[in-house]
Protein backbone atom coordinates (compact mmCIF):
# COMPACT_ATOMS: atom_id res chain seq x y z
CA UNK A 1 0.00 0.00 0.00
CA UNK A 2 1.37 3.33 -0.96
CA UNK A 3 0.75 6.14 1.96
CA UNK A 4 1.62 9.61 1.81
CA UNK A 5 5.07 10.85 3.48
CA UNK A 6 4.52 10.81 7.26
CA UNK A 7 1.08 9.53 6.84
CA UNK A 8 0.00 13.22 7.85
CA UNK A 9 -0.26 16.79 6.45
CA UNK A 10 1.62 18.07 8.80
CA UNK A 11 4.66 15.87 8.23
CA UNK A 12 4.60 16.47 4.46
CA UNK A 13 5.23 19.43 1.71
CA UNK A 14 2.27 20.49 -0.69
CA UNK A 15 3.60 19.59 -4.09
CA UNK A 16 3.21 23.05 -4.92
CA UNK A 17 5.65 24.03 -1.42
CA UNK A 18 7.89 20.81 -2.87
CA UNK A 19 8.28 22.49 -6.19
CA UNK A 20 8.83 25.92 -4.81
CA UNK A 21 11.64 24.24 -2.35
CA UNK A 22 13.30 22.33 -5.61
CA UNK A 23 13.98 25.55 -7.15
CA UNK A 24 16.68 26.59 -5.23
CA UNK A 25 18.98 23.99 -6.92
CA UNK A 26 22.34 25.27 -4.92
CA UNK A 27 20.41 23.93 -1.54
CA UNK A 28 18.39 21.45 -2.42
CA UNK A 29 20.88 18.79 -4.73
CA UNK A 30 20.79 15.91 -2.76
CA UNK A 31 17.00 16.05 -3.11
CA UNK A 32 17.66 16.20 -6.95
CA UNK A 33 19.86 13.44 -6.85
CA UNK A 34 17.17 11.15 -5.33
CA UNK A 35 14.47 12.68 -8.06
CA UNK A 36 17.41 11.85 -10.83
CA UNK A 37 17.76 8.50 -9.61
CA UNK A 38 14.02 7.76 -9.55
CA UNK A 39 14.00 8.93 -13.05
CA UNK A 40 16.64 7.17 -14.08
CA UNK A 41 14.96 4.15 -12.75
CA UNK A 42 11.60 5.17 -14.34
CA UNK A 43 10.01 6.71 -11.57
CA UNK A 44 10.36 4.01 -8.68
CA UNK A 45 13.12 2.72 -6.62
CA UNK A 46 13.72 0.70 -3.56
CA UNK A 47 15.34 2.40 -0.29
CA UNK A 48 18.31 0.44 -1.05
CA UNK A 49 18.85 1.69 -4.57
CA UNK A 50 18.84 4.95 -3.51
CA UNK A 51 21.06 4.48 -0.63
CA UNK A 52 23.65 3.36 -3.35
CA UNK A 53 23.49 6.57 -5.31
CA UNK A 54 23.81 8.46 -1.70
CA UNK A 55 27.21 6.19 -0.99
CA UNK A 56 28.65 6.61 -4.21
CA UNK A 57 28.20 10.83 -3.90
CA UNK A 58 30.17 10.35 -0.81
CA UNK A 59 27.94 10.59 1.51
CA UNK A 60 28.67 9.51 5.09
CA UNK A 61 27.30 6.11 6.12
CA UNK A 62 26.68 7.49 9.71
CA UNK A 63 24.36 9.96 8.51
CA UNK A 64 22.76 8.08 5.28
CA UNK A 65 20.07 7.03 6.60
CA UNK A 66 18.71 10.43 8.89
CA UNK A 67 19.52 12.35 5.35
CA UNK A 68 17.10 9.94 3.33
CA UNK A 69 14.96 10.22 5.37
CA UNK A 70 15.12 14.24 6.35
CA UNK A 71 14.65 14.40 1.89
CA UNK A 72 11.55 12.27 1.78
CA UNK A 73 9.96 14.41 4.22
CA UNK A 74 11.28 17.55 2.78
CA UNK A 75 9.96 16.23 -0.42
CA UNK A 76 6.28 15.69 0.80
CA UNK A 77 3.75 15.09 -1.72
CA UNK A 78 6.25 14.82 -4.22
CA UNK A 79 6.68 11.00 -3.54
CA UNK A 80 5.03 8.25 -2.44
CA UNK A 81 6.27 5.71 -0.04
CA UNK A 82 5.66 2.13 0.70
CA UNK A 83 4.84 2.03 4.55
CA UNK A 84 5.57 4.23 7.36
CA UNK A 85 9.02 6.80 6.75
CA UNK A 86 9.75 6.12 10.26
CA UNK A 87 10.06 2.33 9.54
CA UNK A 88 11.59 2.00 6.39
CA UNK A 89 13.61 -1.25 4.95
CA UNK A 90 15.82 -1.96 2.34
CA UNK A 91 13.03 -2.88 0.27
CA UNK A 92 10.96 -0.13 0.71
CA UNK A 93 9.17 1.35 -2.69
CA UNK A 94 9.64 4.89 -3.54
CA UNK A 95 7.83 6.87 -6.39
CA UNK A 96 7.77 9.87 -7.82
CA UNK A 97 4.15 11.47 -7.61
CA UNK A 98 2.83 11.13 -10.82
CA UNK A 99 1.11 14.64 -10.92
CA UNK A 100 0.93 16.10 -14.42
CA UNK A 101 2.52 19.52 -13.61
CA UNK A 102 4.92 18.36 -11.00
CA UNK A 103 6.07 15.71 -13.93
CA UNK A 104 6.05 19.28 -16.00
CA UNK A 105 8.09 21.08 -13.52
CA UNK A 106 10.36 18.41 -13.35
CA UNK A 107 11.28 17.90 -16.92
CA UNK A 108 11.90 22.07 -17.03
CA UNK A 109 14.29 21.75 -13.56
CA UNK A 110 16.00 18.66 -14.88
CA UNK A 111 18.73 20.24 -17.21
CA UNK A 112 19.66 22.76 -14.28
CA UNK A 113 19.45 20.74 -11.77
CA UNK A 114 21.84 18.13 -13.68
CA UNK A 115 24.14 21.30 -14.31
CA UNK A 116 24.38 22.01 -10.70
CA UNK A 117 24.80 18.66 -9.70
CA UNK A 118 27.90 18.52 -11.81
CA UNK A 119 29.50 21.81 -10.21
CA UNK A 120 29.38 20.66 -7.37
CA UNK A 121 31.32 17.22 -8.15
Amino acid sequence: MLTEIGGTESLARTLDEAMKFLQNHAVTWHHWLLILSLLDRGGTSTKAEILSVYKKEGFSPYVIEQLLKTDLKDLGDALRIEGDLDNLTDETVIRLARDPTFMRFIKKQRKSALRNLKVSD
